[in-house]
């Protein structure tokens, strides 16, 4: 297989906004790599990634596990020498039969909030930590937070792990800015997701479609912008300080 001569990563990319973003960038002619635990899910994404004229590579690991997070770093250095866009989607905020919103905090099992800690906010540390090895100038970093129109009552443990992303990313922009690396943060207020809609199924035609959180994600990457906030409502957007 000849590999295209642009590499990026994209995780939470069996379904939703990370296979929304996978695919926009295929129709730049990047190479993808796929991370989630879902191996059937992502080789569907696979399959729209190259329709539309990109490469896709699966990697199935679970980023609530540190090890496997290790193992996955390792994977994607020996299937490419250099990275030019990490784009981290992945984070709980469900499991398989309930959404961890409007729960008293004491209500939350210690498992979910150790998950939710070490999906959104540890994998990523250590991928971008990892990985920055292969990153060279002009790369980027997109982190994916959320929107916390209503506070953090209800979801506290996944609100704090985004708040510590947001946190994160805008350290990184100013410590990889002599680099040449850019790094920025997206935040969708709702989102039409196969899981949002099944959760909140009144509320998904008033949300933002994946297709539109994605094309704005890849007008991010190719912006030139770092160390920027930036919201999506209702596909509106627009640039913010990081912190307002």
């Amino acid at each position: 297989m000849k590999l295209k001569d642009k590499f990026a990563i994209v995780t939470g990319a069996s379904t939703g906004i990370g296979r929304a973003v996978a695919v926009e960038l295929g129709k730049k002619g990047y190479m993808v790599g796929l991370v989630a635990r879902r191996k059937e899910k992502m080789e569907e994404t696979k399959k729209m990634v190259e329709k539309v004229g990109g490469v896709a590579e699966v990697f199935v690991y679970d980023l609530a596990n540190v090890l496997q997070v290790t193992n996955l770093i390792q994977k994607v250095k020996e299937w490419t020498g250099r990275l030019d866009v990490l784009v981290y989607v992945a984070g709980v905020w469900h499991g398989e039969g309930e959404v961890y919103a409007g729960k008293e905090f004491a209500t939350f099992d210690q498992k979910v909030i150790l998950d939710t800690y070490a999906v959104g906010f540890t994998a990523p540390t250590l991928m971008v930590h990892g990985l920055l090895p292969i990153m060279g100038q002009g790369s980027v970093i997109v982190n994916l937070s959320g929107t916390f129109e209503n506070g953090a009552k209800g979801w506290l443990p996944y609100f704090a792990s985004k708040r510590a992303l947001e946190d994160f990313t805008l350290g990184l922009a100013e410590e990889l800015k002599d680099k040449g690396i850019r790094a920025n943060c997206v935040s969708p207020s709702d989102t039409a997701t196969e899981e949002y809609k099944k959760y909140f199924p009144e509320d998904a035609k008033d949300a933002n479609l994946v297709e539109d959180v994605a094309r704005v994600i890849v007008e991010m990457i190719e912006s030139g912008e770092s160390g920027k906030f930036l919201g999506i409502k209702r596909g509106r957007s627009t640039f913010e300080a990081f912190h307002k």
